[in-house]
Formats: C-alpha cells, structure tokens, sequence
C-alpha cells in the first residue's frame, strides 16, 4: 500500500519504450488489486512476481538496470529511509526515487540516481527517461550509488560506532 504501485502502473500504461519493462516482487494487500489492473491496463511491460526469498534478491537484482523506490505522497514518508536504497546501490543501480525528505536528500547527496516528485506522473515518466536514455546521467548515478553503499556500509558503520561508544566510556 506504501508504495502506491497503482500510480505506477498508471503511469506505465503511458510508456511506449518496448526497451523499458517492469519487475514488480512480493506481495501484499492490494496485490490482486494490481494484478486486475495490468490486466485491464493490457500492460504487456510488466512482470509481477511472488515473494522471493532474502537469499534469491541479489539474483533478481543483478537483472535489472534502474531500482525503482516510490511511496505514496505524505509527510509520514518524508522521514523513512526504504532499505532497498542501500541493496541496489551496492549493486551498482541507480535508483528512481519517489520519495520526498531524508531519502531524497541522501539520494541527491551522493547522486545516486533521479528523484521525481511522488504521484507526478510526467515528472516519473520524463526521470525515467533520462535515467534510460542518458548514458552520462546513468554512469553518474551509477557511480554516485557505489559512493553511497559504501558510506553506509553496515559494518563501516558499526565499527565506527564502537569507536564512539569507547570513546565515551573512556572519557566517563
């Protein structure tokens, strides 16, 4: 339901790039929802599968070329940062964010990829674009991605806290 998927079928049924397609993984409540909407839509652009297990998503990512991450439009998402940012960014894709807030800035930080204003379909549809279309913007990003999975590396990060927690029970 987060992720407003309807809008982004909505907006696919729009795309005439037969280069471009879809991968849609998992499941959820509106799941059959969507499934009658690319069928009434007769999106031909579009996969979608069931859940996959945590061991077979860097299989179904190293698939793929742009990492789509849209939520819907509301003040509650501006301070969520969606894991998958940091999954395909340190595989190398760029990300297509719909997103507004923390996620968006760290996107723009490291330019890892394109934001488009959430549920703004010509802004999504022409930042899709760009992101297939430019091999400059692409190799940006895709360099930019590399840059930030390496920033928030979890263990980086750990160790860099136990340095911080040391630090302060030293100085106590």
């Amino acid at each position: 339901m987060a992720h407003n998927l309807t809008f982004i079928l909505n907006c696919v049924s729009k795309i005439q790039d037969e280069d471009i397609h879809f991968l849609f993984i998992g499941d959820g409540a509106f799941k059959k929802r969507l499934l009658r909407q690319k069928e009434s839509l007769q999106l031909t652009n579009v996969t979608m599968l069931n859940p996959i297990s945590r061991q077979e998503v860097p299989d179904h990512i190293s698939i793929t070329n742009i990492a789509l991450i849209p939520l819907k439009k509301t003040d509650v998402f501006k301070t969520v940062i969606p894991s998958k940012i940091f999954e395909n960014t340190a595989m190398g894709k760029p990300i297509l964010l719909g997103v507004e807030g923390e996620s968006k800035g760290i996107i723009e930080k490291y330019n890892a990829g394109l934001c488009f204003e959430p549920e703004n379909e010509g802004d999504f549809i022409n930042k899709l674009t760009d992101l297939k279309n430019e091999t400059a913007i692409y190799n940006n990003c895709k360099a930019g991605g590399l840059n930030l999975a390496r920033d928030f590396d979890r263990k980086s990060l750990a160790i860099k806290m136990l340095g911080y927690v040391k630090e302060l029970h030293q100085n106590t």
